[in-house]
């Protein structure tokens, strides 16, 4: 019990009542955007701290948190019927880290990172089995899982670069690879 209050006071005198208890998101809807700052629509602050938007009661439709009215950290948004749509990361209020998207059905569609808001490095996109059994569903049933790589490359400063490698469903099945594209080489790190 003595450790226990130990470690209270020390929370305590470290952050304040706040460190200990996790702050409740705000509903994005109650602040005003403006310019992409979100702000307290009583005065008109910059808000900082967990933020979520809802479909409804009870599913999410975005998350993540604001510091000083943009967009720092993870940041989720969410399909109506509950699945990830598009987890990003943002520094500041631009995008910088890694970021993923994936389909309705649940396979992923792209996945790379940004830097300063600019894509940098690897890039990868997929191919969902809904789109390519749309356009080929008589002549694909064998195509595999969903989730196939439709493009991989790598982007420097926002622009591709060196060589970009494509595949495309073909009639029977399976997936058949492009000649690559050749942009101008990646600069060396």
């Amino acid at each position: 019990m003595r450790r226990w209050r130990l470690l209270l006071l020390c929370g305590l005198l470290a952050g304040g009542p706040a460190a200990l208890v996790a702050q409740q998101p705000t509903r994005l809807e109650s602040l005003v955007e403006r310019r992409g700052v979100y702000l307290n629509a009583q005065t008109l602050e910059p808000h900082t701290g967990p933020v979520v938007a809802m479909w409804n009661d009870t599913l999410v439709r975005e998350r993540g948190t604001l510091l000083n009215g943009r967009w720092n950290g993870v940041r989720e948004t969410y399909y109506l019927e509950g699945q990830l749509e598009l987890s990003e990361t943002y520094r500041n209020g631009v995008l910088h880290g890694p970021f993923e998207g994936w389909f309705r059905e649940g396979a992923i569609s792209d996945k790379g990172t940004y830097r300063e808001g600019l894509l940098e490095g690897s890039y990868e996109s997929f191919w969902s089995r809904a789109l390519t059994q749309s356009a080929h569903a008589h002549h694909m049933p064998d195509m595999g899982p969903m989730g196939e790589t439709a493009e991989r490359g790598t982007y420097s400063a926002g622009e591709p670069c060196g060589e970009w490698y494509r595949w495309v469903p073909v009639d029977g099945g399976g997936m058949r690879g492009l000649e690559p594209l050749v942009y101008p080489p990646c600069p060396a790190n």
